[in-house]
Parts: structure tokens; sequence; C-alpha cells
């Protein structure tokens, strides 16, 4: 397929002509990345995508999926519009799910993306044994717009929902509290396969043997992988210790500087150490180092229960995400 692969009527006066590019790494990305910063200085949200939640899936969860499991790239199925040579939205396909950012006034592009990705997305999806794919669109639900055009496609919601919270670290002061023997630390001085094959653990808790030493199969490309974003030299590690070296608690934290803003992904406990409150613990241990950096607005994606710890941690659920689901060919 070429990089321009059709034209359509758009924009806000309806006599441009909207361009559809494949994603380019080399020359789109830059370009992607200052799309979503200015969405974001315009909206306030998560809505929009952060920078470094692109950062994100470009560079950690690609490596994940491809490098380590010989899944497909979701970055091969990025698509760009174009109006007048500027983005005005992106198709940011996350595994086997649709998601999109459309800049405000560009909100009749959807149905385009749709058409678009019901047909070109679906290498991303397993088929069932009828060749079908349950095809995937996650979408906020204050896009309401976007919720009437699923539904008139005939897309059903799914009665769990995702979660985007938001913090805001200058206005907190927060203070640890950890049992005897439990530390909350930053990762600098911890070697990176320990926290790697930790991270691992706590989302595969029926791999944990106990062992954090030697190799391991899952985890350990992605985690270097991430070193690439542009986010990385001011981005951090939180942890939760024993006494004898052994991790808890596991987390993540993108730190963009321009923004004034943070993306924490992943955030884990491994099995043997849940229902401690060890996750809310090591968030206040974030947000208090976030404050130290200045950082106004942190936020955290969340699904299911995670929601409730988080907001325990002093997250405020900003907007609720929905899954919506149709059987296609």
């Amino acid at each position: 397929m070429s990089k321009k692969i059709l034209a359509i009527d758009g924009g806000l006066n309806g006599e441009s002509k909207m361009k559809i590019k494949k994603f380019n790494k080399k020359e789109d990305y830059e370009r992607i990345v200052k799309f979503l910063t200015a969405q974001y200085k315009i909206n306030k949200n998560m809505v929009c995508w952060l920078p470094e939640r692109f950062d994100d899936l470009i560079f950690r969860i690609d490596t994940l999926y491809h490098d380590e499991r010989g899944l497909e790239r979701s970055s091969d199925y990025i698509y760009i519009f174009e109006d007048n040579d500027e983005i005005v939205g992106v198709v940011l396909p996350d595994g086997d799910s649709f998601n999109s950012c459309i800049k405000n006034g560009y909100e009749n592009i959807f149905s385009q993306m749709l058409d678009l990705s019901e047909k070109e997305l679906q290498p991303l999806f397993e088929r069932d044994e009828n060749g079908e794919i349950n095809f995937l669109v996650v979408s906020h639900d204050s896009l309401g717009y976007q919720s009437e055009e699923l539904e008139r496609r005939g897309y059903v919601r799914d009665e769990a929902g995702d979660f985007d919270n938001v913090q805001h670290p200058l206005e907190t002061n927060y203070t640890i509290n950890l049992p005897e023997g439990f530390e909350q630390v930053y990762g600098d001085d911890i070697d990176d396969n320990l926290k790697a094959k930790a991270c691992h653990y706590g989302f595969h808790p029926v791999d944990d043997d106990g062992i954090l030493t030697g190799t391991f199969k899952e985890g350990a490309l992605a985690y270097q992988g991430r070193k690439q974003s542009q986010f990385f030299k001011d981005s951090f590690e939180s942890l939760i210790v024993t006494d004898d070296g052994d991790i808890c608690t596991y987390c993540f934290c993108y730190v963009n500087k321009e923004l004034s803003t943070a993306f924490i992904e992943p955030l884990c406990t491994r099995e043997k150490y849940r229902q401690k409150g060890f996750s809310k613990q090591m968030l206040y241990g974030v947000i208090n180092r976030l404050k130290e950096m200045g950082i106004e607005s942190a936020y955290i994606n969340s699904y299911d229960w995670r929601k409730k710890v988080y907001n325990s941690a002093g997250f405020e659920t900003e907007d609720s995400i929905g899954f919506w689901h149709k059987k296609i060919r």
C-alpha cells in the first residue's frame, strides 16, 4: 500500500481534500508527537493521547508484541489523516484494538477512520472458526459522536469499561507508610534484569518461581525498547523492595517536561505481595517525586478493580472508556 492511499472531502469548510497516509516511523514519528502535544495543550486531558503514551506503544508495546511474541507490530497499522498537509487525526491501534485521536473540528473523519480500519487493521485480530474477527474499538464515553456512530454501525458496548485517571502532584504531600522490612525506592541502582523479571511476574503470576536472577523469556526486550523514548531521560522507575532485595511492586513513570505531565505504565504487584496496600503506597512515592520535579498532572489508565486502587491513591477518574465490539469478516 502506498503512503498516500486516498483522498476524501474534509476540513472545516468542506473545500479541502483530506489525505490519508500510512505511518512511516522515520518520517512521521516527530510529526505525531507534535500533533499529540498540540492536542493536549488544547484539551488538557488524555482523550487526545499523551505523547508519552504514544511512545509506550511505539517502543515498548510494539517490541513486546512483535519482537517477543511474534505478533503484528501495531505501528505498521497507524494511519494519519491530513488536511492541507497538517495532521488532523490519527488511527492508533494498540494491539488488537482501534484507538484514535482527532483534532477538534474534524469529528467528521471518525466515520472514514472506521471504514479504513475495519478493512486495514484485520491482520491485528485473530479469526474464529467461522472466519470472523471480533473487531474492537476503544472510545471515550465523553465523545458522544463516536458512540452514536458505533451504535449506527451495529457495535455493542461491553459492560466492562476502562478509565482515565488523573492526579495533580503539585497539590499533594503524601507520607509513605510501609510495614517493617519493606522500602519504597527508585530503580537506578537495581539490575535491569531483576526489574524486568519482577514486572513480568506481576502480570503473569503463574510464571513466578520466586527467583529474580537469571534470564527469562518475555519482557526483557520490551524493557530495553522503551529506552528509545525521547522522554526516557526524565522518566523513572519506582519499586517496593524487601530488606533482602526482593522486588514486590514495580512501576514505570514517563515524564514529559514540556507538557508538565507524566504517564504511569506499567504498574504491578507480584501475587505473593498483594493485599498489602503496596500499589497505593508506591503511587504516593511517585506523586511526591513528580511534585519535586514540578509536574502538574499525572495520568494512569485503569481497568476493572484497579480504578478503586488508583482513586484511593488520590487519582480522580477523568473519563470512562467503552470497549465496542462487532463481528466482521
